[in-house]
């Protein structure tokens, strides 16, 4: 515990009731707001894929245009669906493949696609693969997350699949480093919540 004594004046007790209020705001993406730093977000139930695929993801989130994903994502090969905060600078983004995927596949394609994106990014900061399971249906979810350079900064990125009916589901959420921390445990509690129609 953090001594709050050593402290002028009303300092200690001002930190000593911020820390309180840390403590108690609500984490749980599906229990009301949560706090992403000094932002309020308020998480709700999309269809992201008619009448296949839902997710939590914040209120605020809308898809990208065209015309912002190709600035965003130069590349050929970018994301279906792409949803972002009003910056844009996070992002969730989801493609519904045609490989056929079982389910306790998962891990694996993680793997392999870690594989690839080590080598694509060999610059980049590998972390933690992980497999959860969704709320809903107890369906595996795999993930894997790691730091990407980018031109102006480095960006945090949390890959997830999925089997969307019987097909592979590649997931990505990221945002800048700087707010990994705040954003982490809030992209994996969304893919907790993934279910399918």
């Amino acid at each position: 515990m953090r001594n709050y004594g050593n402290e002028y004046g009303d300092e200690g007790f001002i930190r000593l009731l911020r820390d309180r209020q840390e403590e108690v705001r609500n984490r749980d993406i599906q229990k009301g707001s949560v706090w992403a730093g000094d932002k309020e977000l308020v998480f709700k139930e999309y269809e992201v894929i008619k009448k296949q695929l839902f997710i939590y993801i914040p209120d605020e989130f809308a898809l990208l245009a065209k015309e912002t994903a190709r600035q965003k994502y130069p590349y050929e090969n970018r994301p279906e669906i792409i949803y972002a905060d009003p910056q844009g600078s996070v992002t969730v983004a989801f493609t519904h493949r045609k490989e056929k995927l079982d389910t306790g596949q998962e891990e694996e394609v993680r793997d392999a696609i870690a594989q690839v994106m080590r080598q694509l990014y060999p610059s980049g900061i590998f972390m933690e693969k992980q497999s959860v399971v969704t709320y809903a249906a107890q369906m595996p979810v795999a993930w894997f997350d790691f730091v990407t350079p980018a031109i102006d900064a480095d960006i945090y990125n949390l890959m997830f699949f999925y089997a969307l009916n019987g097909k592979l589901l590649m997931g990505a959420c990221n945002c800048l480093q700087a707010d990994q921390e705040e954003w982490k445990e809030f992209f994996v509690q969304m893919i907790k919540t993934l279910r399918s129609a």
